[in-house]
């Protein structure tokens, strides 16, 4: 190679490759953000919570200027057993000097695409990457355009979890069912006025719900709940490895439960009344990554480096899910990779830099602190047992007939007496427990 078309080509428009691309328009890097959709954003659909002010610094319009949604005040997390629910709900008004927003991502993306262009971005829509070869000197992205080949020193992967970049480049292993989960998601036209009645919220509040252990016992099926300016995101997220057993099982009449999971979920008794609603917006499915810390795929190969989803940058926590900010940061840290290489022209060792660098990142960090949650959150007395000692607790204490038949604490060892976990179980589990956090 010896004409460079671009310093740096970033595959892939979510937040993570425009994050990647702004920062390095922002320093006059040549760079070149392909796309394969018509329009950025019209492969993302619905959202969830962006935590942390990560772009506060690089973008100046964000927030007043961004299309967000509503700034969460309240967090809830909701235990299914049966008909009833245990809840645990924290709700407090300083989380608005807190920058943790929903976002409708089809809108957000377009947006920021928008600004990256403004800073010197070129955007290739409609471009579907073929292949990554590198050569000596620079890389060749092979792309579907007429005489769409084109040259750079560096490209930087962030083309979501079935990464086309790292399994050309041969980074990616092939992805196992256990590093993999699907998610389906609902967007349901509510109505402003409606949202904040049914969550009592005000203004442009906003609440986001997570709920476990439904069906009983099955681990790694969870659901969640997000409130949007005039919408309600609802979904469910599972496991590869627990939908393959429940279909095993017949769960439903199902082969792959998890759509019919969701319909049956929002017509339990206690989630109801917040997804009623007919007009639906939008109804997606998608493969998102479940990877732990000791998990995680190879991310760089010299002149070549995976971001975001690519990456296997996301993290149940069991409480939230944190993969918006991770991308960012992820892309975030890979333009400074570039940077560095633009400064002492030494490109091969671009994605050790980035690799180096990831490593020092709170993303990074946050994941090697949780490598134990998700082998936690696979224990199914989290989904059954445990919830329903809660509620059998909880019954007898509200109960008239039961609040007088004995101390709280002989009601909670009763239930447990009648549960499937053992003592050396809760033992294990509670230190298990305590490890992963």
């Amino acid at each position: 190679m010896t004409d460079v078309a671009f310093d740096v080509v970033v595959v892939g428009a979510g937040r993570a490759g425009v994050a990647a691309a702004y920062r390095l328009a922002a320093e006059g890097i040549d760079v070149a953000l392909v796309e394969r959709a018509k329009q950025p954003g019209m492969k993302n659909v619905t959202g969830g919570v962006l935590y942390g002010s990560i772009l506060a610094d690089l973008v100046p319009e964000f927030p007043d200027g961004a299309p967000l949604e509503r700034h969460v005040v309240e967090h809830n997390i909701k235990l299914l057993h049966g008909d009833a629910e245990v809840s645990i709900g924290y709700r407090d008004l300083e989380l608005r000097d807190e920058p943790n927003y929903t976002l409708m991502l089809g809108k957000f993306d377009r947006w920021f695409v928008e600004r990256a262009v403004e800073q010197g971005v070129a955007f290739l829509s409609e471009t579907s990457v073929r292949d990554v070869t590198q050569e000596p000197d620079g890389v060749v992205v092979h792309t579907d355009r007429q005489n769409g080949d084109i040259e750079c020193q560096a490209v930087v992967g962030a083309d979501g979890v079935n990464t086309t970049v790292g399994r050309k480049t041969g980074i990616q292993r092939t992805m196992r069912n256990e590093d993999m989960a699907l998610s389906v998601k609902k967007v349901i036209d509510v109505g402003r006025n409606e949202i904040n009645q049914r969550f009592n919220l005000n203004s442009d509040e906003g609440a986001a719900y997570i709920y476990t252990g439904f069906p009983e016992g099955a681990p790694t099926i969870g659901y969640f709940l997000y409130t949007f300016d005039e919408y309600i995101s609802v979904g469910a997220v599972g496991g590869l490895e627990t939908l393959s057993w429940l279909g095993d099982e017949g769960y439903d009449e199902s082969g792959t439960p998890l759509y019919s999971l969701l319909e049956r979920f929002m017509e339990l008794d206690t989630v109801r009344p917040y997804v009623q609603g007919d007009d639906i917006e939008e109804y997606q499915g998608i493969l998102v990554p479940e990877h732990s810390y000791d998990t995680l795929p190879d991310r760089q190969d010299r002149r070549v480096a995976l971001v975001g989803d690519a990456a296997g940058l996301v993290l149940n926590k069991g409480y939230t899910f944190r993969g918006l900010d991770y991308g960012i940061k992820s892309g975030l840290v890979a333009a400074e990779a570039a940077i560095a290489c633009t400064d002492d022209g030494n490109w091969d060792k671009f994605g050790q830099r980035y690799d180096s660098e990831l490593e020092d990142s709170y993303v990074l960090r946050d994941m090697k602190q949780h490598r134990h949650l998700p082998q936690f959150l696979k224990n199914e007395r989290m989904y059954g047992a445990y919830p329903g000692i809660a509620t059998e607790t909880l019954r007898s204490m509200y109960s008239a007939d039961t609040d007088a038949a004995g101390l709280t604490w002989r009601q909670a060892y009763r239930a447990f007496r009648r549960s499937d976990a053992g003592v050396i179980d809760l033992l294990k589990d509670g230190f298990r427990g305590l490890r992963s956090l």
